[in-house]
C-alpha cells in the first residue's frame, strides 16, 4: 500500500469514536486541523492549549494527546527545561513531520559516518565501548568461530545532531582487529575501509530487521518519552569477504521514527555468490 492520502485519512473516522462526546470531537477537531495543515508540523500543542479550547479534563487531554501520537500525528519528546518553578508537564506535544521522506537516509554502504554524513554535516558518531572479551555462543556462530574465542566488542552511538541519538551499533569483530584496535575509536572510522588495510576484502552484507517496542531502558538512552508510541529498529548485519567468511557482526538499534533505510538485491538467488547463498 502507497499510503493513503490526507483526503482518504480525513474521510475514515476510527471505528471505536463515539463522535457525541466532548473528548471525541476534541480529539477529532484537532486530528483535522493537523492533516489539513491548519497546525504546522513542529508547531507544539499544550495540554492547557486544549483544556481552554475544548473544555476538556487532564485525564481527557492526555487520552487525546496519545491517540494522536499512536496515530502518528504529534510526537511526544519529554521536556528537559521547566518554563517555571510549577511547571509540572513531563512531556512537550509537537505537530509531527507526516512526510516520512523528510527522515534520515541510509543507503546501507559503508560505515555510518561515510553513509550519512555525506547527507547532514550535523551527524556524528560517539565512541561508547571498545574492549576485548570471550564469544559467546551466538557469537561464536555469526563470525564462524570457537564459543569463547577471543573477540573485540565496540559500542558506538550515531547522532542526527548535536542532542538526537538515533541509533546504537554493537560490533562484534574477530580477534585479527587486535593490531588496528586505536583506529575503531576514532569517530570518523569507517569499519570496511580498515578491512582492507588488513588485507581483508568486504564483499556482501545480509541484514535481518525486526521492529520492536523500546524498553524504558531504551527509551532513557534515546531520550525519548516513557509515552513515546515509536518503535525501534533491531537489525543483525553481516558482513561477509567473497569467500562467504564473516568479517563483522552488528546489532543495530535504530529510532523507527528517524531512519530511512535503502536496500538494493538481486531477485533470484543465481544473482547470489555461491558461498553467501541463505545465509
Amino acid at each position: 500500500m502507497r499510503g493513503p492520502t490526507t483526503e482518504e485519512v480525513l474521510a475514515v473516522q476510527p471505528s471505536d469514536i463515539r463522535a457525541n462526546t466532548k473528548t471525541a470531537q476534541a480529539y477529532l477537531d484537532i486530528r483535522k486541523k493537523i492533516l489539513n495543515g491548519t497546525y504546522k508540523v513542529g508547531q507544539v500543542i499544550t495540554p492547557k492549549s486544549i483544556d481552554n479550547d475544548y473544555k476538556t479534563s487532564n485525564t481527557s487531554t492526555q487520552i487525546i494527546l496519545l491517540r494522536l501520537a499512536g496515530e502518528g500525528l504529534i510526537k511526544i519528546r519529554p521536556i528537559t527545561e521547566r518554563t517555571g518553578l510549577n511547571n509540572a508537564a513531563i512531556n512537550e506535544y509537537k505537530v509531527a513531520d507526516l512526510n516520512v521522506r523528510n527522515r534520515m537516509f541510509s543507503s546501507r554502504h559503508s560505515g555510518f559516518m561515510t553513509d550519512v554524513a555525506q547527507e547532514n554535516s550535523n551527524a556524528h558518531l560517539e565512541v561508547k565501548a571498545l574492549k576485548i572479551q570471550y564469544a559467546d555462543a551466538e557469537i561464536a556462530s555469526l563470525l564462524n568461530i570457537g564459543e569463547g574465542d577471543n573477540i573485540i566488542f565496540l559500542r558506538s552511538y550515531q547522532y542526527q545532531n548535536a542532542n538526537t541519538l538515533v541509533a546504537i551499533s554493537d560490533t562484534y569483530l574477530p580477534f585479527w582487529y587486535a593490531e588496528i584496535m586505536p583506529e575503531l575509536e576514532k569517530p570518523d572510522t569507517d569499519l570496511y575501509k580498515l578491512m582492507f588495510s588488513l588485507g581483508k576484502r568486504p564483499f556482501w552484507c545480509t541484514e535481518t530487521i525486526d521492529i520492536v517496542q523500546s524498553t524504558v531502558l531504551e527509551r532513557g538512552i534515546f531520550g525519548m518519552s516513557t509515552d513515546d508510541p515509536s518503535a525501534l529498529l533491531k537489525i543483525i548485519r553481516r558482513a561477509f569477504d567473497e569467500d562467504g567468511s564473516p568479517l563483522s557482526v552488528d546489532f543495530l538499534t535504530d529510532r523507527g521514527d528517524t531512519y530511512r533505510l535503502h536496500y538494493s538485491f538481486p531477485l533470484f538467488a543465481d544473482g547470489i555468490p555461491e558461498p553467501l547463498r541463505d545465509r
